[in-house]
């Protein structure tokens, strides 16, 4: 079972997520509503994927991956950052972060679980 951890302070961007790639049986979505909430829950666990909100309160999508990346037992897990904004300086600087790509909000449940099997494969 593949273990992907969704952050977003948007519950609903959770649930739709969680709703989303709970379609495939092989997917354990683990949901979090924060940046630091989603550090602390990397102290003690691995996952398999993470999809990341760019504009949080208190930690940004960029400030949580830096740390992500920090770590040497998370340097290899790929992190797809989640995003409203279609702007093509963001795409660049998400890019540059080290992340693996972006998807847009509102989802499209194919396009989400297209690029999920992509970077779990």
């Amino acid at each position: 079972m593949k273990k992907i951890l969704v952050v977003d302070d948007n519950v609903v961007n959770l649930k739709v997520v969680d709703k989303i790639l709970k379609v495939n049986e092989d997917y354990k979505p683990v949901l979090i509503p924060s940046g630091k909430k989603a550090l602390q829950f990397l102290e003690k666990n691995v996952p398999d994927l993470i999809l990341l909100d760019v504009l949080m309160p208190e930690m940004d999508g960029f400030e949580v991956l830096t740390a992500i990346r920090s770590n040497p037992d998370l340097a290899d897990v790929a992190v797809l950052f989640l995003t409203a904004e279609e702007d093509s300086a963001l795409k660049e600087k998400i890019k540059a972060a080290g992340a693996q790509g972006c998807l847009l909000k509102p989802f499209d449940k194919d396009d989400l679980l297209k690029l999920v099997a992509q970077h779990l494969a």
